[in-house]
């Protein structure tokens, strides 16, 4: 009774103060068949109005059948059912994922799943708690062998932007997926407990602005030396994502960068954006910013860099141009959009002895670290927050 209790109680509407949420998994696959293995602790299966006890190892394997779920294992098959539910129960409980068809590589995922037949696919939603995701996503966002304090820095961002957009699929019958777009998350990370412990030094925690409201949680890879301000690269001007000097990330290897673009390519460009190339010369086209240009202008037209950027797909915004016979080359700084935490930055400065508080401050003006219980955070949507942290170029 206690397994049948819980499995209701989980797909009950999620609230933005919740400890667990739930994350389509794989959301970016046609998934048709999976298989499925407890690999510690202890999972329950509910099949329909039934539970049954999964022993440890056992494959299951979750297949498409109509609009029902198919179960079997090596042995037996347990028929097909509308929605399908591994329940861990001790707290500790893990399970691999391997996508069968179409084939993917396995990943390792806490707590509980589900499954079942939506948008002509298997849903997996992986139902986790809050700590347990945002460690999986730090790790994805920075990679393993960090400072502590970045980790801890990163949590606290990965945390505000999960809260603050909690309901971003609501109408897909989940909270977020593990795309880009919401935040990356591939599944328990392999070097978990020294991630997960400095979550946990963080937990609970979020970023606000001066009038308590969660920030955008913005960051990227590196900045060159200077980050953006947020209506430099997206539309509305934050007061908490303003420009700054970052000394610190400018050693890395993300901090310059250098790309080669055929001249008749460039130009053809420029005619898109409205110049008249039959006009354009060598000295017309050079371009040479001593501080993170908002704008390339030639002939009097005004082009935003971040256009450039997305035309090309540029490392960053932030380059000089230098015109020869065929070709113009740009020599770049940074890694990403630029706006907020500087991730390069970060750790360097992580290295150096500051707390992750400091890090926050030093990217982020004027923002206050809170527990979440502090903010009203049933009147947020993501409709009410004015930039997102993530684009295609990050």
């Amino acid at each position: 009774m206690r397994v049948v209790l819980f499995s209701f109680l989980l797909f009950l509407p999620f609230l933005s103060n919740s400890q667990k949420l739930s994350i389509s998994v794989f959301n970016d696959t046609n998934l048709n068949t999976i298989l499925v293995t407890p690999t510690k602790g202890e999972y329950s299966m509910v099949l329909g109005d039934s539970t049954i006890t999964i022993k440890p190892l056992q494959i299951l394997y979750i297949s498409r059948q109509g609009d029902s779920v198919l179960v079997r294992d090596e042995n037996q098959s347990y028929g097909s059912y509308k929605r399908v539910t591994l329940i861990g129960q001790t707290g500790e409980d893990v399970f691999r994922l391997k996508p069968i068809i179409p084939a993917k590589p396995a990943r390792l995922y806490d707590d509980n799943i589900t499954f079942y037949v939506e948008f002509n696919r298997i849903m997996a939603v992986n139902i986790i708690n809050r700590e347990k995701y945002i460690a999986a996503v730090v790790l994805a966002e920075t990679g393993p062998n960090k400072e502590s304090e970045l980790y801890k820095a990163q949590a606290l961002l990965a945390r505000t932007f999960t809260v603050t957009h909690i309901h971003k699929h609501q109408s897909e019958g989940f909270n977020l997926c593990d795309q880009e777009h919401c935040q990356a998350y591939k599944g328990r990370p392999e070097f978990f407990q020294e991630i997960y412990d400095a979550v946990l030094d963080v937990k609970g925690l979020i970023v606000v602005d001066s009038s308590l409201k969660p920030i955008s949680a913005a960051f990227h890879a590196n900045c060159g030396g200077q980050t953006a301000n947020s209506e430099d690269v997206w539309i509305q001007a934050l007061p908490y994502l303003r420009s700054v000097n970052d000394r610190y990330c400018t050693s890395a290897p993300n901090a310059r960068w250098e790309r080669t673009i055929p001249l008749t390519e460039w130009k053809k460009f420029l005619a898109q954006q409205g110049v008249d190339t039959a006009k354009v010369t060598r000295d017309n086209l050079n371009f040479y910013p001593k501080e993170r240009p908002k704008y390339y202008t030639v002939l009097g037209v005004n082009i935003a860099t971040t256009a450039v950027r997305k035309y090309f797909k540029l490392r960053s915004a932030w380059f000089t141009v230098s015109a020869g016979k065929s070709e113009v080359r740009l020599s770049g700084k940074g890694y990403g959009h630029g706006v907020g935490m500087c991730q390069d930055g970060a750790l360097a400065m992580a290295q150096r002895g500051f707390t992750y508080d400091k890090i926050i401050q030093f990217y982020f003006k004027d923002v206050q670290i809170i527990d979440i219980s502090k903010v009203n955070l049933d009147s947020l949507t993501p409709d009410t927050l004015e930039v997102k942290p993530f684009d295609v170029l990050q």
